[in-house]
């Protein structure tokens, strides 16, 4: 039985583009399972969604699609499947937002998410994608328990595809992603030795079905390499390996920070502070690199800074495209009143600091990084050690603060990390401890009244230079 269209005319009915190595996965390979492990920004994410949009146009239903968490689904589909599917004509696909299935021409592509891994369970499917493989596939039982037997009753073709993240997950327990694409890259083996020595009887009908791939950053043709050489080189050394060319390493490093080393103050230490010692306010961001970077985010951090300490008052984390990120810039500078504003001087960061430097009067500064991300972490520890870097007490968000420093370098996210060490960099060393000017009221901050994830600002007036929010 045919379980999907390796006929690449099906995606050329809406003009979908698949670059030379995107073909090599999705039509050079008859195997039901291709274990995908690619650098960051190959495009295996768009090329999913239009392998699969182009099978359901060709009448291959059930498809099931796999992802980490329900906001990337909706993400995914409005950024990937949509743009496709907008050409077929309205009347020819339904989305239903609240079970998460794309109808194209009545055949279904059901959505389902790892975060909820009851929902997967159910149903056979012609065609399974697995998206982020690295993330998924850290919970072995999502394979064993509920997408393996799934791919019975079709025959299913599997593709399952992402950045590796390790080959173990905690102590001696090897990540199934490696699992996989070691047991697809050795059946490729085993066939082009056979087919060196001209013999068929040791490939078993397992080995035929089993296909490795590896491509990194740079195989897609479509980007530009200076760009991805620009990203390579704030990545370090042991990372590029596998953010940029797509391999799986060994994730031994015993994690920098420590979780006890983090210190926390409340609102009598804060106003004991602010009346007895010269004080600075400023706000650190860290933006994504692309507006079409699924999985990083833009992050600023406020801290009131004085000679014994940084404290943190507010933490900013969210998806935006750039006229919202230059918005909530502006409501941040307006709701603190910052004395500086540190904004990373390349990418995405040179747009933000132009708009703001020529259409606001915020006192932006450009920080030139010339140090990986390790080494501008490293030159903060003792300070952490030391007890002068401080959380507020019962702050909502000191988990999700903590648990990024401590699971760096082999943690999902590090952007909350830029934000912190890029703030502590620039202000370390007591001479740059002497302005006093008015802040936003610290109970708010205490009581958890902050604006992380907040909704996208109103508009500005700058007239009279202050700055006030419409």
């Amino acid at each position: 039985m045919k379980n999907n269209s390796n006929n690449k005319n099906d995606s050329r009915i809406l003009d979908m583009e698949f670059h030379v190595n995107q073909e090599k996965i999705f039509f050079g390979s008859n195997c039901r399972y291709r274990i995908i492990a690619k650098g960051r920004r190959f495009g295996l994410t768009r090329g999913f969604a239009n392998f699969a949009i182009a099978n359901a146009i060709n009448k291959v239903s059930p498809i099931l699609w796999v992802d980490t968490i329900y906001g990337n689904i909706e993400r995914y589909y409005e950024r990937y499947f949509l743009p496709a599917l907008k050409k077929l004509g309205k009347s020819n696909y339904y989305y239903s937002h609240r079970n998460n299935q794309l109808y194209i021409n009545g055949r279904i592509i059901d959505f389902r998410s790892a975060d909820k891994p009851e929902n997967i369970e159910g149903f056979g499917y012609k065609i399974i994608f697995i998206n982020e493989a690295g993330i998924v596939l850290k919970n072995r039982r999502i394979w064993t328990e509920s997408i393996l037997p799934m791919t019975i009753d079709y025959k299913a073709t599997v593709l399952i595809g992402g950045t590796p993240k390790g080959k173990y997950i905690k102590g001696n327990e090897r990540h199934l992603f490696y699992d996989l694409y070691l047991k697809a890259s050795q059946a490729g083996e085993l066939r082009e030795k056979n087919k060196e020595n001209h013999l068929n009887g040791e490939i078993t009908d397992s080995n035929r079905e089993w296909e490795s791939f590896n491509f990194s950053s740079y195989d897609n043709k479509m980007l530009d390499p200076e760009e991805i050489k620009e990203v390579e080189n704030e990545i370090p050394l042991y990372l590029r390996e596998q953010e940029i060319y797509g391999r799986f390493v060994e994730q031994n490093q015993v994690g920098i920070i420590k979780r006890e080393w983090w210190k926390f103050y409340d609102e009598s230490q804060f106003q004991y502070e602010k009346a007895n010692s010269p004080y600075r306010i400023i706000q650190s961001w860290d933006t994504a690199f692309k507006a079409k970077e699924e999985n990083d985010y833009s992050v600023c951090t406020t801290w009131f800074i004085t000679k014994n300490g940084f404290y943190l008052m507010d933490l900013y984390r969210g998806h935006l495209e750039f006229p919202e990120l230059k918005r909530m810039a502006e409501e941040l500078y307006i709701k603190f009143r910052v004395h500086e504003v540190l904004i990373e001087d390349k990418a995405s960061g040179q747009s933000l600091i132009q708009e703001l430097e020529r259409e606001t009067r915020i006192p932006v500064k450009k920080v030139k990084v010339d140090r990986d991300k390790t080494a501008r972490l490293n030159s903060i520890t003792p300070l952490l050690e030391s007890g002068r870097i401080k959380l507020p007490e019962k702050y909502e968000f000191n988990d999700l603060i903590i648990n990024e420093f401590e699971e760096f370098p082999n943690g999902e996210f590090d952007d909350i990390i830029d934000s912190v060490t890029q703030a502590i960099n620039e202000n370390k060393g007591s001479d740059k401890v002497n302005y006093k000017i008015i802040t936003a009221n610290i109970a708010d901050v205490i009581e958890g009244r902050t604006i992380f994830n907040s909704r996208i600002p109103r508009r500005i007036d700058w007239r009279g230079g202050k700055g006030k929010i419409l």
